[in-house]
C-alpha cells in the first residue's frame, strides 16, 4: 500500500494535479535550474544511482526553500528527500546507499532547523522529513518505529503549525504504529484525533474510529449494483469478502485487478467474494459498466450517483484508491492491506490450505 499512499502525499504536498482547465504555472528559470540539480545529485535511476552527490540533493532542496518557499515544487522536494531512501534500497544495485544517506540526511535536516528561522511551510516539512527519516533508522535497527520520539515530532509541529498536513500525515504514521504495538491504546488516540481544531485531522481521526469499529462489529453495507443486483454484506456473512474501492480512470487500481480477478478464480469456490465499490465521477455509468463488461469483472459493482461525494468514502475518510477492506467470514474487518500479492496471502492464511 506505501507507493499508492506516496501518491497520494505527494498529490498533497505539491497541491494535487492540475486539471486541463486549470492555467499552467509560470515557473521560475532560476527555481528550475535549481530543481534540476537537486534532481541531478540523485543519480542515474536507470543504473544503479551511478552520479549520486547526497550534498547536490540536500543543499540544492535547502537552497530552493530558501529562495523559492511557496514556491509549489516544494512539497515535491520534501517528498523526495523523505522518499530518496525508499528508493535507493528498492535497487539492488544501490541499496548499500541507504544507512548512508539517512545518516546524511539526518545530519542535513538537523543543521537546516537548528540554523535557519525558516517559513512554517519549510518549517514543518523539515520535521516531517526527519521524522520519517528516524522511523527508517529506527526500523532497519530495531524492526519498529519509536512512538514517544515521533509524538514529540508531531507535538512539536502541532504547537507551532496545527493545522499543516505534515502534522497529520505523521499522525497517521503514529497511529500505524500504534496499532502495532500498542492496539489498547488505539480508540482512545483516535477519539482525540477526532475532536481536534484542526478540520483536516478531525476527519482523519472520525475516519479512522470508523475502521476502527468494523474490526470488532461486523460491517454494514446495502445497495443495488450496476447490474441491478440486489447487495447486502449480512448476506455474505460465512465468507471472505474483498471490498475494493476503485476506478476506471485509476491506474493504480487497474493494474490491481489482475491479482483479484486471479484471487477469484482460485478462492471463490472456497468461501471468497468481491465487491467493488466504484468511485467512478457521476457522468461515466457507461463507461463504467463497458469497463466492467470487457474486462469481465463479475463481482457486484456499486456506482453512487446520488449528490455530494460517495458516502462510504466519506464514511471512512478515503483519501486515495484503490483502497481495500478485507472481511473475514464473520463481517468484520481482518486487514486494508491486501494489495499486490498480499491478497494471496491473507487468502491462504484465512481460507487456506
Amino acid at each position: 500500500m506505501k507507493h499508492f499512499i506516496a501518491l497520494a502525499l505527494l498529490a498533497a504536498l505539491t497541491g494535487g494535479v492540475l486539471s486541463a482547465q486549470d492555467a499552467r504555472p509560470v515557473l521560475d528559470p532560476v527555481a528550475t535550474a535549481i530543481w534540476s540539480e537537486h534532481a541531478r545529485g540523485m543519480g542515474n535511476r536507470g543504473d544503479g544511482r551511478s552520479g549520486v552527490d547526497f550534498g547536490l540533493v540536500t543543499g540544492k532542496a535547502f537552497e530552493f526553500f530558501e529562495k523559492f518557499p511557496e514556491e509549489r515544487r516544494v512539497g515535491g522536494i520534501l517528498f523526495n528527500l523523505a522518499s530518496f531512501g525508499g528508493w535507493v534500497a528498492e535497487d539492488p544495485r544501490s541499496a548499500a546507499l541507504r544507512p548512508e544517506w539517512q545518516v546524511h540526511l539526518r545530519g542535513a535536516i538537523a543543521d537546516a532547523l537548528k540554523q535557519k528561522a525558516w517559513p512554517d511551510n519549510v518549517w514543518a516539512g523539515l520535521q516531517w522529513v526527519g521524522a520519517k527519516n528516524d522511523i527508517a533508522i529506527q526500523v532497519d535497527g530495531t524492526g519498529h518505529a519509536d512512538l514517544g520520539a515521533l509524538r514529540q515530532r508531531i507535538d512539536l509541529i502541532a504547537a507551532r503549525v496545527p493545522t499543516s498536513a505534515y502534522r497529520t500525515f505523521l499522525e497517521q504514521e503514529y497511529v500505524r504504529w500504534l496499532e502495532k504495538l500498542e492496539p489498547g491504546a488505539v480508540e482512545a488516540h483516535l477519539r482525540k484525533l477526532a475532536a481536534s481544531d484542526s478540520e483536516d485531522l478531525a476527519k482523519y481521526g472520525q475516519g479512522q474510529l470508523e475502521i476502527h469499529h468494523i474490526r470488532s462489529t461486523p460491517m454494514e453495507l446495502a445497495f443495488t449494483a450496476t447490474d441491478g443486483t440486489k447487495v447486502n454484506l449480512a448476506d455474505y456473512r460465512g465468507k471472505v469478502v474483498l471490498i475494493d474501492c476503485w476506478a476506471t480512470w485509476c491506474v493504480p487500481c487497474i493494474k490491481e485487478l489482475p491479482y483479484v480477478k486471479a484471487a477469484l478464480a482460485k478462492w471463490g469456490d472456497r468461501g471468497f467474494a468481491v465487491i467493488g465499490i466504484s468511485f467512478d465521477r457521476a457522468p461515466d455509468r457507461a463507461k463504467l459498466e463497458k469497463f466492467i463488461a470487457d474486462e469481465k469483472l463479475n463481482w457486484p459493482h456499486w456506482f453512487y450517483e446520488g449528490p455530494g461525494k460517495n458516502p462510504l468514502g466519506l464514511k471512512y475518510n478515503i483519501r486515495s484508491i484503490p483502497a481495500t477492506f478485507l472481511l473475514g467470514r464473520d463481517g468484520r474487518l481482518v486487514t486494508t492491506e491486501t494489495h499486490g500479492d498480499k491478497l494471496e496471502a491473507e487468502l491462504q492464511r484465512l481460507l487456506g490450505p
